[in-house]
Formats: C-alpha cells, structure tokens, sequence
C-alpha cells in the first residue's frame, strides 16, 4: 500500500508531505480491509471574495469501493485537520456495514433431522 500526495497548484514540500503521511496512516488504521491505494490531491484558488481557500480530497481504494472525503478550509492544515475525521467516519461506516449479517443468528438456512 502506498500513499499518493499530488498537488496541483503549488509545490509539494517535505514537511507538508510528512504531515499528510502522518495523518493519512492515522486514518487509514481505521480500514476493515487491506488499502490497496490511497490518494491525497491537495490544491489552493486565490477567490475574490474570501482570499485564498486551500482544498483536499482523500480518496482510499478498498478492493472494489472508492470512499472518499474532501474539505475546504484557510490554510493548508486546516483544510488537511478536517478532511480526515470525515475519511475516518465513512471507513467506520463501511466496516459496520461489513459486519452486518442480513439474518442475524442463523448459521445455515438448512436444518439438520
């Protein structure tokens, strides 16, 4: 499994990529199965109105399910602080869903005699 950072409007530093490393294992120990991928796009557009709005879009590829998250915020790290409970949340719903049995209590739909 490998972690993906891609920006696009700006130049990548080590740092920056350090703490979305950071952040994004942390997320990722959520998972109900083994990450095949996970992606982070960062990006920043200087608006008239609100000055400058960074974005980030978290996307991690579960076998067949894409979940993904994004934010936008101030600065780089707050948009970064509040896209990743929101990737956590979805990934614990994915594994509730996981977990869920449609007939709970029945092993077998045969019955022995």
């Amino acid at each position: 499994m490998e972690i993906i950072i891609s920006a696009k409007t700006f130049k990548l530093t080590a740092p920056v990529k350090a703490y979305v490393t950071k952040e994004m294992t942390h997320a990722l120990k959520f998972s109900p199965v083994p990450v095949e991928e996970a992606r982070v796009e960062l990006d920043h557009d200087d608006n008239q109105r609100t000055g400058l709005v960074y974005r980030t879009e978290m996307s991690v590829i579960l076998g067949k399910k894409v979940i993904k998250a994004g934010q936008k915020g101030n600065s780089l790290r707050e948009s970064i602080d509040l896209t990743v409970p929101k990737l956590i949340q979805q990934l614990r719903k994915f594994k509730g869903k996981l977990l869920q049995t449609k007939h709970p209590g029945q092993s077998s739909i045969r019955t022995e005699g």
